[in-house]
């Protein structure tokens, strides 16, 4: 009996099969008369687990066409029905291009890297292109001498701020 068999007939049956939250065991509701497909189950354990893991990962809309990714809690999630909004950040990014430098800074690269980016000890970047906005708009006050719109950063920290998240910055002095 195949596991796609094993399934159907507990269906027929009345009965509901689902993974245990950790996916490592099969649950069943079964109704009284159809307890004997226990053993069957038990049997064909490893297979009818495998086999409601890849009904788990059918999408309604795209069925065994969809393209998964992980949340942060490990729940997978068609990316077609709902894009990686990691993911849709870079591509807008390198769609994008680079913003308007301020003057006096010229770019040496510009390959934006897929967020999160952790950019010091203790900060991380998820939206890459306001970053790159914002540390570019501190970058020139830095030039002009105005600290306090800098953030108290200096040029030469703007810039590897900038060249962590790929975008390499020359500053002419």
């Amino acid at each position: 009996m195949t596991p796609l068999e094993i399934v159907e007939q507990v269906t027929a049956a009345g009965g509901v099969l689902s993974l245990s939250g950790d996916g490592e065991r099969i649950r069943a509701e079964l109704p009284e008369d159809a307890l004997a497909l226990v053993d069957v189950l038990r049997e064909h354990r490893d297979e009818v687990i495998r086999l409601l893991r890849e009904r788990e990962l059918s999408c309604y809309v795209h069925g065994k066409q969809a393209q998964w990714w992980n949340r942060a809690d490990g729940s997978p999630v068609c990316g077609r029905c709902h894009p990686d909004p990691f993911a849709v950040a870079v591509q807008k990014a390198k769609q994008e291009g680079p913003p308007i430098l301020p003057e006096g800074v010229r770019l040496v690269r510009w390959e934006p890297k897929a967020p999160p980016i952790a950019i010091t000890t203790w900060a991380v970047v998820n939206n890459v292109p306001q970053f790159v906005r914002t540390t570019l708009a501190q970058l020139e006050a830095a030039m002009q001498g105005k600290s306090w719109f800098a953030g108290s950063w200096n040029v030469r920290e703007l810039c590897e701020r900038l060249e962590q998240v790929g975008v390499k910055v020359e500053v002419a002095v």
